[in-house]
């Protein structure tokens, strides 16, 4: 997979537990005729509570995942578009290793902006 499609199957993973989240709450406590018309959970019996936990944490765990994403995103746009040498080099081995994590255009542009600061790369 692409790694810079992750946000799109973190977004729409985190979409589908809390889908799951509020159809299992909804069979266990509030018995909402109209969400149980959408999503009837409540044929899978004591199955419910385990959805309910699952989804819940796969929910917390995936929102924590695109929020950490976007976080780096921004951070390495922000820290590739400094205007001072020096900065940059503090800041390079954070760069890199955002790069290589997201890999693909990250570490093109990471390069081409090494080449505009004229900095030997380690091979």
């Amino acid at each position: 997979m692409a790694k810079d499609k992750l946000f799109i199957l973190f977004t729409i993973i985190s979409v589908v537990s809390i889908i799951f989240f509020i159809a299992s709450l909804n069979g266990l406590v509030f018995q909402n005729p109209s969400v149980t018309r959408l999503i009837n959970i409540s044929k899978l019996g004591s199955w419910q509570y385990w959805i309910l936990v699952a989804s819940f944490i796969i929910f917390i765990y995936f929102v924590y995942e695109t929020s950490a994403y976007v976080n780096d995103i921004f951070k390495f746009k922000k820290m590739i578009n400094t205007e001072s040498k020096k900065i940059f080099l503090k800041n390079l081995p954070e760069l890199e290793k955002i790069s290589k994590k997201f890999g693909g255009s990250y570490k093109i542009k990471l390069n081409e902006v090494k080449k505009r600061w004229n900095i030997k790369t380690k091979n």
